[in-house]
């Protein structure tokens, strides 16, 4: 009898340590930096006005604040395994930006991870952006201001 106590505690336990080693892969949580939400949610307000539907959700979209130690570089859409969409918004930018640069950089890098757009530095006669797309390499100027906004804001989200 003592036997088969001690193969049934064995089963058992082998039992549980097959069964806890085998945990199911969690479903991926795609966050956003809570100073980014309010931008994210904007966005995605600013779709809907133009028809275009934003989930970040299903889009698998996440946004983080932190340091890019690439030179120049204020913003990225990244794209890896672990994070397959992931706008990043440099932490220094950001605390020196005011609130149309947030804006403008936010919008920009997700019309790249929402709208998958890439891109445009066109420009008009005065050799400004017609783009929130523009790659910010000094091609043309960028001029994002509250007389500006809408027509930027239409350009974005028309494609």
């Amino acid at each position: 009898m003592i036997k088969s106590r001690n193969l049934v505690a064995i089963l058992l336990t082998a039992s549980l340590l097959i069964n806890g080693s085998c945990v199911k892969d969690e479903e991926p949580q795609y966050l956003i930096d809570v100073p980014l939400q309010e931008y994210f949610d904007r966005f995605a307000s600013e779709a809907a006005l133009r028809n275009v539907v934003i989930d970040y959700k299903e889009m698998m979209i996440s946004g983080d604040i932190r340091v890019i130690s690439t030179p120049n570089v204020i913003g990225q859409c990244g794209h890896t395994e672990e994070e397959p969409n992931v706008v990043i918004v440099d932490k220094f930018y950001w605390d020196d930006a005011d609130e149309l640069e947030r804006e403008f950089l936010v919008f920009h890098e997700l019309g790249h991870c929402a709208l998958k757009r890439g891109h445009i530095d066109d420009s008009d006669i005065q050799g400004n952006c017609v783009s929130m797309m523009t790659s910010g390499t000094g091609l043309c100027n960028i001029n994002y201001t509250t007389a500006t906004r809408e027509d930027l804001l239409d350009e974005l989200f028309t494609f």
